[in-house]
């Protein structure tokens, strides 16, 4: 586990007090519908909460700058200090709808890469928890 991580992290709270999910997550079964995308070997790990600073940290010690700063803001809105992989699939999903409400190509351009960018932060979250680093 990534250490800057594990020392923030909410231990004293169960993860099911922590996992507000809607009955049906839309965004999660669309995910998991799409065999490509990484898998989570553990379904209570989507959403698990992680400190949204130490996270950033770590993506950055590692050289992942872009998925640090969209770690930054995705998610924002449920929980400020905390991130969940689960928030960053819905933050992804909320941009693919936003995609068909662009105006511009260069609007268009800017949510299709954002959303690139959030979709590559899930599965880096996705990679790091299957290993246990998260």
């Amino acid at each position: 586990m990534i250490p800057a991580i594990e020392s923030t992290q909410l231990q004293e709270v169960p993860w099911e007090v922590l996992a507000v999910q809607a009955p049906e997550d839309a965004a999660r079964a669309r995910w998991e519908a799409q065999p490509w995308r990484r898998q989570l070997q553990e379904a209570r790990e989507h959403e698990r909460r992680v400190a949204r600073a130490a996270l950033v940290e770590a993506l950055l010690a590692e050289g992942h700058t872009v998925e640090a700063d969209v770690a930054g803001f995705a998610g924002a809105q449920e929980d400020r200090g905390a991130l969940s992989i689960g928030q960053v699939v819905r933050f992804a999903e909320g941009l693919r709808a936003r995609l068909g409400q662009a105006r511009t190509d260069d609007e268009l351009l800017q949510l299709a890469y954002l959303r690139r960018n959030a979709e590559e932060l899930a599965e880096r979250m996705i990679d790091w928890a299957n290993a246990g680093r998260l």
